[in-house]
């Protein structure tokens, strides 16, 4: 067996492109499945409320297993765990072509749902691997980048697709890339030895799975079923009895899931904080604003997407610009002024009005997606540079799931108060769009107090450390 020292910059670019492609295609997916879904409705004779599930099925399976992959991470072999992902990614995308009914439909997202978290929670762990130093900042900043081109990409190619080829189509485009993902994978990706072997505590790992779930179901359905409903109050009352086991686990075991005290490093516990409240923030608008353009600005599909492209593009240049930046500033003080871009931007939508113009919107945008670039690179940075060389996997996973839980959470809770306000003004005899128009930004104004928080708590971690050097070099032991 070989031991690598640190590689050539070029051959580090390489293990790059290949987390790339996963990245790029499960936020290439995203995209494509919202175009689909009028569609596909159709076809499996689904309604709006079911066909939903294709979409939720994915996001919570993805949600509740990254740290399960995270943990398997640190006991097992990356590179396999990560082409794992693109194997399931792909066999889900494969049976997806094939559905004749809902149910077989949700089955394979779920399995994709599957390979996609197996991918997130190694990615990063990989590119830390990889990437050393000033690097890493700038090897992040592209992942946000690649996530940027995926969502750009999403709908276009999407639209494309079904109407040449139908919504099956969809899912036959990840099955190539899958492919080529394994295929280049295998031959680039170094492997990656474990340092230490741990055990995985099983029923910690249940009962986190189960907590997750019936929250994020509880939250995702809270709105559609009505929150005081038996299925909504049971779903939250089993989260907490869930979380209790779970809790109970990890006080007692002796080889616990997470290990709580990773939350004792600051960097770890902050970052996560901060990425929750991010995502949050940054939900508030992605899920309503369409709602406004469609509902009080009545524009086309087509003008529609063209006043969204402006935060992607946003996100794409500012994401690896911030990575650089990380490089040679302190990542505390540039995360901060992210989460300040987002601030000006949710202001400016509270004052949009019924009647801006185009400029206003896309300036607005262009500012809340240079706010999310700015933040993301240098936060998940920080994070994965504080976490020990043995638990790395399980460090970005948290992470990861920082990041879904909050926008989860965001969705929920802006449509929430969204809601409710316009509830409140159609009682009080407001016309459609004035009632609109003020719970639109009693949201857009949460979506600022959030981000305030997250700013605090950006702001408020301890500078950086230098770490110590890693006695080991490049990786723990790697083998081509």
């Amino acid at each position: 067996m070989m031991k690598l020292k640190t590689p050539h910059i070029a051959y580090k670019w390489l293990i790059f492109s290949v987390t790339a492609i996963g990245v790029f295609m499960s936020t290439l997916d995203g995209g494509i499945i919202n175009v689909a879904l009028p569609v596909m409705a159709k076809d499996l004779n689904a309604s709006l409320e079911r066909i939903q599930w294709v979409v939720s099925i994915y996001l919570l399976t993805t949600t509740c297993f990254l740290p399960v992959f995270g943990k398997l991470s640190d006991m097992y072999s990356r590179k396999y765990l990560y082409l794992t992902g693109f194997l399931l990614f792909g066999i889900g995308s494969f049976a997806a072509t094939f559905s004749q009914n809902l149910s077989w439909m949700i089955f394979s997202r779920a399995l994709q749902g599957l390979g996609a978290s197996a991918m997130i929670s190694n990615c990063q762990a990989i590119i830390a691997k990889a990437f050393k130093g000033k690097d890493r900042g700038r090897a992040l900043g592209g992942i946000g980048a690649m996530v940027a081109a995926g969502f750009l990409a999403g709908p276009a190619v999407g639209g494309f697709l079904i109407q040449h080829w139908g919504w099956q189509s969809v899912f036959w485009i990840n099955v190539p890339i899958s492919m080529l993902g394994i295929w280049r994978g295998i031959q680039i990706i170094p492997h990656f030895k474990p340092v230490t072997q741990v055990k995985l505590d099983w029923k910690g790992a249940v009962c986190f799975i189960l907590f997750c779930f019936s929250f994020l179901y509880a939250l995702d359905e809270g709105e559609n079923q009505h929150w005081t409903s038996f299925l909504i109050l049971g779903s939250f009352t089993a989260a907490f009895i869930f979380f209790a086991g779970f809790y109970w686990r990890e006080r007692t075991s002796k080889t616990p899931f997470i290990g709580l005290s990773l939350f004792k490093i600051q960097a770890i516990s902050y970052g996560c904080i901060v990425s929750l409240l991010g995502f949050i923030a940054l939900s508030c608008n992605s899920i309503l604003f369409p709602f406004y353009m469609a509902n009080i600005l009545h524009l086309s599909p087509v003008h529609m997407s063209l006043l969204l492209m402006p935060f992607p593009v946003a996100l794409a240049i500012s994401s690896p610009f911030s990575g650089w930046l990380s490089e040679k500033h302190s990542a505390r003080l540039i995360t901060t002024v992210g989460f300040g871009f987002i601030i000006i931007g949710a202001a400016m939508f509270v004052g949009i009005g019924k009647n801006p113009s185009y400029t206003y919107i896309v300036i607005a945008q262009m500012i809340m997606g240079c706010g999310s670039g700015t933040f993301q690179a240098p936060n998940n940075n920080t994070i994965v540079s504080a976490a020990p060389a043995n638990r790395l996997g399980m460090v970005v996973s948290l992470s990861a799931l920082a990041r879904n839980m909050g926008a989860v959470m965001g969705i929920a809770l802006s449509v929430l108060i969204f809601s409710a306000a316009r509830r409140h003004y159609v009682n009080l005899g407001a016309d459609y769009a004035t009632a609109f128009m003020n719970a639109y930004q009693y949201s857009m104004i949460f979506c600022i107090v959030v981000s305030l928080a997250a700013a605090y708590f950006s702001a408020a971690r301890e500078k950086r450390k230098k770490r110590r050097a890693q006695p080991r070099g490049f990786y723990e032991t790697t083998t081509a």
